[in-house]
């Protein structure tokens, strides 16, 4: 789901300045949290580093290891401590259903995402996140560096990049049924409100649907009751996906008339957006 602040799209809720300078020299690692547990009444934000049980979470939700394979980031690119207090409103609200992401976008006509590295570092030594395809990351959420005054460091130049705001559902494949279909979007629609300042309101975009989608045109849902196969849904209605690359999909508005308990079973390049 793309952000905004009143623009098109799912797009631009808050607009993030960049703030680019070379860092200082890394010291001793920070140590981060340990992974959360699935969401409850009470939800704890997802965690900055990887373990065992990371396993366990979202397939969205972001990995942060320590690493000397490659040159650290060292361009500052943004300050830690807002987007941190944004995602994890996000992940309250939304009891764990959705996150937020960050979306990288060129700021220049000589930058380029294609190579894009991002670390996060606060007075230890810099943590590098996964950046998937076009360049979008999922925020990590550490009390530990966000009290340090942490930042974002990127491999690019100063000035090359800005950011938009996305939010993701943070659903593991298999745990995908028409029941929670409407819940994702119900908390969806809580955390955009909830991070959309009352005076931008009245001119932001709702949250409108639930997508499965492909790249290409003839992929198909499975909706499955027990073992048995109830229905097949083709994908094939146009759309964007996060970085505006055009996706086919079958799209639900949380009003489906399916029984709840219907599993979905999702091809297996199938990705999940909100529209």
């Amino acid at each position: 789901m793309r952000t905004w602040i009143a623009c098109a799209g799912w797009l631009c809720v808050v607009s993030l300045a960049q703030a680019q300078e070379h860092a200082p020299t890394p010291a001793v690692p920070v140590p981060l949290h340990g992974a959360s547990t699935p969401p409850a009444p009470a939800p704890e934000p997802p965690p900055a580093s990887a373990t065992a049980s990371a396993a366990e979470a979202a397939p969205q939700t972001v990995t942060i290891t320590a690493s000397s394979e490659q040159k650290a980031p060292r361009v500052r690119f943004m300050a830690y401590r807002e987007s941190y207090l944004t995602a994890r409103k996000v992940w309250q609200v939304s009891s764990g259903n959705v996150v937020m992401a960050l979306r990288l976008i060129p700021a220049k006509l000589s930058a380029t995402i294609d190579d894009v590295r991002v670390a996060l570092q606060g007075t230890g030594a810099p943590l590098p996140v996964k950046v998937s395809e076009g360049g979008v990351f999922v925020v990590p959420l550490s009390d530990d560096i966000a009290a340090q005054d942490g930042s974002f460091f990127v491999n690019k130049g100063k000035g090359e990049l800005t950011a938009n705001i996305v939010i993701q559902p943070a659903v593991a494949r298999d745990a995908w049924n028409v029941t929670r279909i409407g819940q994702v979007l119900h908390d969806a629609r809580r955390a955009v409100r909830a991070i959309t300042p009352w005076y931008k309101r009245p001119f932001a975009n709702e949250v409108q649907a639930l997508a499965f989608c492909a790249a290409e045109r003839g992929s198909a849902l499975q909706l499955v009751e027990g073992e048995q196969l109830i229905a097949t849904l083709p994908m094939n209605e146009p759309a964007v996906n996060d970085i505006n690359q055009p996706v086919f999909c079958k799209i639900f508005d949380g009003e489906d008339k399916y029984p709840g308990h219907y599993r979905v079973v999702l091809p297996q390049q199938a990705t999940v957006l909100l529209l």
